[in-house]
């Protein structure tokens, strides 16, 4: 029979591995939740009995995944950004330019 504190143990690597494969697949809400289930495990449980390497090293990989995400992010809104105002700047020359003749008379 497994005590509570290896159930608590089991329970933590299951919510740290999940959070890991919710963040490989981009559902940070999910990773969210894991670590919120996480963290109230981790506050009842004897740090002592815990692999605390492991998920550190994990903990790790994740925070690495999750910066990278950032940056990504971040450079994908600056070039929304720039896109929008080259759009915004060509209503502006399209919508001062003259307007052409109506209509055009060939006369051969």
């Amino acid at each position: 029979m497994r005590s509570p504190v290896s159930g608590s143990h089991a329970e933590i690597m299951r919510l740290t591995k999940a959070a890991r494969e919710a963040a490989e697949q981009g559902r940070w809400d999910e990773v969210t939740q894991c670590y919120s289930e996480r963290g109230m495990l981790l506050a009842s449980t004897p740090a002592s009995t815990l692999p605390t390497d492991e998920l550190l090293s994990m903990d790790d990989e994740l925070r690495d995944r999750i910066h990278t995400a950032q940056v990504l992010l971040d450079t994908l809104l600056t070039e929304a950004q720039t896109a929008k105002r080259q759009v915004q700047d060509l209503r502006q020359r399209l919508a001062v330019l003259p307007s052409g003749p109506k209509a055009v008379s060939v006369e051969a």
